[in-house]
């Protein structure tokens, strides 16, 4: 029932902390218990009573928060995610980089045209102008909202459920996972595409020698 255990359909979120509370699975109102982590419901914690009402609600008796502690300290849990860690420091780094990156790459369109202009016949500049868009579009702008969704839904810790009992919307993903799908694709393309451009120079290189 932890956040971190979602990922995998294997699981069993019921334990002996809950096995007598008869939870549903396929229910999503995450409590943040006093360990730190967060649990799907509250009868997944194993909260036996509660106070308050709406966003200030407060579970109590969560057997499986005071598991989680060895019985030492508070056994309760608060509506909502527990807090994770934030990136706010190292937010402007990243984009830094992603600047750095995008003007990098952003020097060599002109020196691609300029060698594409070079190696075809004036009459067909033009057509040569379409058919890089053309391959451009349907290789790297129609897949790539495909690939890049199948590989972040791989991160999803948890899927909702539609009323009519479909897989409905990711209610949460693993940030950490989903950090190193997005970063690792985006460096392995780049990569791919260096390495053309690699042996694109050596070719009018020994052409021209």
């Amino acid at each position: 029932s932890r956040l971190k255990h979602l990922s995998s359909p294997k699981n069993n979120f019921m334990a002996s902390c809950n096995a007598d509370c008869g939870c549903k699975l396929d229910q999503w109102d995450p409590v943040c218990g006093d360990n730190g982590i967060t649990y799907m419901t509250a009868c997944l914690a194993g909260c036996k009573s509660s106070t308050g009402m709406g966003k200030n609600m407060v579970f109590h008796n969560c057997s499986c928060v005071e598991r989680q502690v060895h019985g030492l300290g508070n056994s309760s849990a608060v509506l909502g995610q527990c807090q994770r860690e934030s990136c706010t420091k190292a937010f402007p780094y990243f984009l830094a980089l992603q600047t750095a990156c995008a003007f990098i790459l952003a020097l060599g369109g002109t020196p691609t045209y300029m060698i594409m202009f070079r190696s075809v016949s004036p009459d067909l500049k033009s057509f040569a102008v379409g058919i890089e868009t053309l391959g451009g579009r349907v290789l790297g702008g129609l897949p790539a909202p495909i690939y890049f969704g199948a590989l972040i839904d791989e991160t999803c810790l948890k899927w909702g459920t539609k009323n009519c009992g479909g897989s409905g919307s990711c209610r949460v993903y693993d940030t950490i996972e989903f950090r190193n799908v997005y970063l690792k694709d985006i460096a392995g393309l780049r990569a791919g595409c260096c390495l053309l451009y690699i042996v694109l120079c050596v070719l009018i290189m020994k052409r021209f020698k």
